[in-house]
């Protein structure tokens, strides 16, 4: 399985909207419940973000579009641009992101899976994935605190 984190200039985990993002690190996940392992296998170039490097707003870093722009047919589609990059990934691992950005990886088969703001890095944010993938796979029952 491929996973994807965005990363800056500095290969350092972008902590804003991806489709902001300088890169992104794909690393691939293998093994089975017993023995997991990741690797890095490439960092790719975001070309959105070098397509709009200088034009880029500063509420599309901080991903906070109003419902009005969210809703205009051109920033839907903008978020397409990712699936080219990144489409042959399973997840997308994000700090921030829009509901356009999740429905539109979701619509090519990338689910997005927030990252806890107390994550530093990306291969921490590949470690927590797969502590949460782990137990979400093995809770069979949840007792509600009354």
């Amino acid at each position: 399985m491929n996973v994807a984190v965005p990363i800056d200039e500095e290969l350092i985990l972008y902590r804003y909207n991806p489709y902001t993002a300088p890169k992104f690190a794909v690393y691939y996940i293998s093994g089975d419940k017993t023995d997991v392992s990741f690797t890095l296998t490439s960092i790719v170039d975001n070309p959105r973000y070098l397509y709009k490097e200088n034009k880029i707003k500063n509420i599309e870093v901080m991903c906070e579009c109003d419902t009005e722009i969210q809703n205009e047919i051109e920033h839907i589609c903008e978020h397409y641009a990712l699936v080219e990059t990144i489409g042959n990934c399973s997840y997308l691992l994000a700090d921030k992101f829009c509901n356009n950005l999740s429905n539109t990886l979701k619509n090519a088969g990338v689910t997005v899976f927030k990252i806890p703001t107390i994550i530093k890095t990306a291969d921490l944010a590949i470690q927590n994935f797969l502590i949460g993938a782990f137990y979400a796979n093995n809770i069979q029952n949840i007792n509600h605190a009354s």
